[in-house]
């Protein structure tokens, strides 16, 4: 209801009976959300809240925050917030994201010459969550939520400041291999992030920029991951192999952004190379045709396979009739 409504609603009540809604609505909130939006502090001190005045805009004192920030980051790569330490008081750890929210707030008021640094440590707090989605750094399992933010939300965010200065080779560059390399969390699917990713590109120059750099971070991903300092990633052979196939999905949809269909589906077929099984390759490429809406180009890209010896699972069979018939 809207906050008329809820007022409406509650001069029914005498204060007792008042009390006791609040109290049973605040045994209903979460322990973390209680913590995230401080309101142990709103309850304690109503009356300050409630007088509260809009303060002037914040300035930020860009070397010592880096500082901070690298420090923080270093110590979260030791999981120096997760276990016993000596670098980390216990009863500091489980704050660790009040800091990670400070940080990403005051990175965003940056400007000027520190601007793009500033754009690098954001980039780095969400490479680092999004590590925390695969290992154990926090005690969560939900970094991106213990924060506040969607993941999708968080790196739009990012992938924004990157791009503050202008679409740059080195912004592009650092927005596709940081989209391309990210982990995700339960709540998010790795092409909502591409989706993410190409919603922020408006012009042909940029997309086809980005067309390059999915290219580069498949011919570029150990030399990549090699040169990270910290969160890097065991050296197995299912990630590379996940992430490159990412790179074949990202140049397939900005190819579809561009309305070159037939060239999307080409290096899907040629590129796609997780399955050996053709079939399980068919059925991605018919799930990203179905998306976009493209009908004809799914029937199509059907009857080829067919053609080509392929047999479709009993699920795309009833869909390829479905199709047909309409």
């Amino acid at each position: 209801m809207r906050v008329d409504e809820l007022r409406t609603v509650l001069d029914k009540y005498d204060a007792a009976t008042l009390k006791e809604i609040v109290v049973a609505l605040y045994k209903k909130i979460p322990k973390t959300r209680k913590e995230d939006d401080d309101l142990d502090e709103l309850l304690s001190n109503f009356s300050r809240e409630k007088t509260k005045v809009v303060k002037k805009e914040r300035s930020v004192d860009f070397d010592d925050l880096s500082t901070e920030i690298v420090q923080f980051l270093d110590y979260a790569d030791k999981q120096y917030y997760f276990g016993p330490n000596k670098y980390v008081r216990k009863d500091q750890r489980s704050k660790w994201r009040f800091a990670v929210k400070r940080f990403i707030k005051d990175l965003l008021i940056v400007s000027g010459e520190d601007s793009e640094e500033a754009a690098g440590l954001l980039a780095d707090i969400y490479d680092m969550l999004s590590y925390a989605c695969n290992y154990y750094i926090f005690s969560t399992e939900n970094p991106f939520s213990s924060v506040g933010y969607q993941q999708t939300d968080l790196l739009q965010i990012v992938l924004g400041k990157i791009f503050y200065s202008g679409f740059s080779l080195h912004a592009i560059k650092m927005a596709v291999f940081l989209t391309l390399d990210s982990n995700v969390d339960r709540e998010t699917l790795h092409e909502e992030l591409l989706v993410t990713l190409i919603n922020m590109l408006k012009t042909t120059d940029t997309k086809e920029e980005a067309l390059a750099q999915c290219l580069a971070y498949q011919q570029e991903y150990s030399a990549y991951q090699g040169a990270k300092r910290l969160f890097k990633y065991s050296n197995d052979n299912y990630r590379p192999k996940e992430h490159k196939n990412y790179a074949v999905e990202l140049y397939f949809m900005l190819k579809l952004s561009l309305y070159e269909y037939d060239d999307a589906i080409e290096y899907f077929w040629k590129n796609h190379t997780s399955y050996k099984d053709k079939e399980i390759t068919l059925y991605c490429l018919l799930e990203f045709l179905d998306n976009y809406d493209l009908n004809d180009l799914w029937i199509r890209e059907y009857e080829k396979a067919l053609t080509n010896g392929i047999q479709p699972r009993e699920n795309l069979q009833r869909k390829y009739h479905d199709r047909k018939a309409d």
